[in-house]
């Protein structure tokens, strides 16, 4: 089979690969569609000397088809359409019984998460998982959806954390896949007043399009005044940070409320100066958010189900052999929402 692996910066190769066999308890999967992630563009993009073990695998938001499980096998059938949760884990330890697998106590988590690290990875014309991460989809959410369920419980577990009522005001910095998925998670979880700030005009109109959000530019519009008014002078009750700037961080800072919430997703490439101060005298909460419990998983599902997750129409298809000039470089250059690659359908798998 055809697989991508990552040898070094800008080292992409296409080379050809053993189908892996079969051990108790796993499927076989054809690939579907693989979304790119900013992990992926850190993999390709970083230098050599980055302390990131090359080769290796990488995709990791997944949609396939099951071809072939192992005779143990029960949660799965040949021919389940499924999303991939990626956290290999241990399942049993305090963190997993908790509902974080991504915090397991008993495993190296750069070495075990399905394409970022583990010894396996999406983008490939087929990969073998352990079953019990293959996620049946139901007939109402295509392929294409699925590859989007994995960034999607990136956003909507941080929604569901912060615990917002329906007459909070929030306010989500950013409008890639994840501030995106941000604003449409707070709308499905029932938040009436959800502002996003976006610098791209391009993003701004592709949300405009969303009933009941508000669209501002940071650059032309009062986002701290807007905000008051909206929240009766207040200011946000939670600010969720997706693009990971300095400038976006410091927005976030001044529309919040006192005894507000901050949570950051967006990955800083640089360390950021907070203001201690003013988070102090805010009496801030600052919360960190990465990932995702099957919980969250579960709950994008539904969503889909129910049709308030309408993200595929800001995904841009992105055929096989053209990952870096049609992906990984116009993601870099911010004039993607999401690209999606296209994998070929093979049916050899032997």
């Amino acid at each position: 089979m055809h697989a991508y692996r990552l040898f070094g910066q800008h080292d992409l190769r296409l080379v050809d690969e053993p189908d892996l066999p079969l051990k108790p308890g796993e499927a076989r999967l054809r690939m579907a569609h693989v979304g790119v992630c900013g992990t992926d563009l850190h993999y390709y993009y970083a230098p050599d000397n980055a302390g990131i073990d090359r080769p290796r695998h990488i995709g990791h938001e997944l949609s396939a088809t099951v071809i072939e499980v192992a005779p143990d096998v029960t949660s799965v059938d040949v021919g389940d359409r499924v999303a991939v949760f990626p956290l290999l884990s241990c399942g049993a330890c305090g963190e997993c019984r908790a509902g974080y697998p991504v915090s397991c106590e008993q495993v190296d988590r750069k070495v075990s998460t399905v394409g970022c690290g583990a010894p396996i990875g999406g983008l490939a014309e087929h990969t073998v998982i352990p079953s019990d991460l293959a996620m049946r989809l139901p007939d109402s959410v295509t392929l294409l959806q699925g590859a989007l369920i994995e960034p999607l419980a990136v956003a909507t577990a941080a929604v569901l954390r912060s615990q917002l009522s329906k007459d909070s005001v929030a306010v989500v910095t950013g409008a890639g896949l994840i501030g995106s998925g941000c604003a449409l998670a707070l709308r499905a979880s029932g938040v009436s007043k959800v502002v996003v700030v976006e610098l791209s005009e391009e993003r701004r109109k592709s949300l405009a399009e969303v009933e009941g959000l508000t669209i501002l530019d940071p650059v032309n519009d009062d986002v701290v005044g807007i905000v008051r008014s909206l929240s009766g002078g207040s200011g946000a009750d939670a600010v969720f940070e997706c693009a990971g700037s300095p400038k976006a961080m410091d927005l976030a800072f001044s529309v919040a409320r006192n005894r507000g919430r901050l949570v950051i997703i967006g990955l800083h490439e640089r360390p950021y100066r907070m203001n201690t101060l003013l988070a102090l005298f805010k009496e801030l909460t600052i919360q960190g958010h990465s990932a995702y419990s099957r919980a969250a998983f579960e709950t994008v599902i539904a969503w889909m189900d129910q049709g308030l997750l309408p993200v595929e129409r800001w995904v841009t298809r992105v055929a096989f052999d053209r990952i870096v000039e049609d992906a990984l470089e116009p993601s870099r250059q911010g004039q993607l929402i999401k690209a999606v690659i296209d994998i070929p359908q093979t049916e050899n798998h032997r």
